[in-house]
Formats: C-alpha cells, structure tokens, sequence
C-alpha cells in the first residue's frame, strides 16, 4: 500500500515539474497617445477564445467569446503560409540594430504570439516603426487575424 501511495505522489510531483504546454495564440494591442484600442485575445486549440477590453474597446473587461473548434487550426494555417517564424521578434525601440528606416512617435504596438508544438514564437511591432522588410506583409497578416478572428464588433473600428 505504501508503495502504491509513493507511486502517485511521485507522479503527481513529476506533473508538477513538467507542465504540459498548451497551443495557445495571442494578438494584443498596447496604448498610444491617445485613443488606441487596448486589448488582448487568446485563441486555444480546443476552440476557447477569451478576450480582455483594456481601454477604447466596444466590449471592456475578460469575456469568453464564442467558441470556435476551426479557428486555431485556421490561425497555423495562415502563419505558416505567411513564414511566420522567420519574422523578426522585435519590429520597433531596440537596444540593439534596429530594423526601423524611419522610427516615428506614439503609435501603439501589436504583439502576435504563438505557442504551439512545444515552440513559442512572439513578434512585437511597433507602429511606429517604418520601412523594414516585410513591413506589408505584417501588417497585413495582422489585419486578416483581426478578420478571422472576428474581433471587430469587440474592438469597434
């Protein structure tokens, strides 16, 4: 009996230790000077989107959207068609060498974050950052996510 107690008190320890990991991607927005939405949603791979109105949003506070079984599978789809993980991590104010030709001022900032398949790869873009490579094409997935993830009516615009 002893043993078997010890056995799932070690298992139990080892889950602990190790969390698993979960598919999860996250879009959020930071503020500007001025009126910028401010907000985050996370979509998970079982199809529960939660989203939190922070400033300047339709819907403000943590809401648990509707839920959506596809729409994480849609997300990978979209970023890997795009090489999502080539991108830069930081598009904007860096320490070191800047990819911005031109940095202008108080703009806010979209942070795209995806972890999936044990692997996290996050890419901050400031705004205000202009002319690197591949600065269309972010912004562009950036604005099919808020598309596809149906966050107009939350955020307004």
């Amino acid at each position: 009996m002893k043993s078997v107690i010890l056995s799932v008190l070690l298992f139990a320890f080892s889950l602990a230790a190790n969390p698993s990991t979960t598919d999860v991607f996250s879009l959020s927005t930071t503020p500007c000077f001025g009126t910028c939405p401010v907000y985050e949603v996370n979509v998970f791979s079982d199809g529960v989107i939660v989203f939190n109105g922070e400033a300047h949003t339709e819907l403000t506070g943590i809401h648990r959207l509707p839920k959506d079984s596809d729409l994480f599978q849609n997300i990978i789809r979209l970023l890997d068609s795009s090489d999502f993980q080539t991108f830069r991590d930081n598009y904007g104010w860096s320490e070191k060498e800047s990819p911005c030709q031109e940095q202008w001022t108080d703009h806010p900032s979209t942070v795209l974050s995806l972890q999936y398949a044990n692997t996290k790869k996050t890419i901050y873009h400031y705004h205000g950052c202009k002319g690197f490579d591949r600065e269309e094409e972010l912004e562009v997935i950036e604005d099919t996510l808020f598309e596809l993830i149906g966050l107009k009516s939350y955020v307004g615009g």
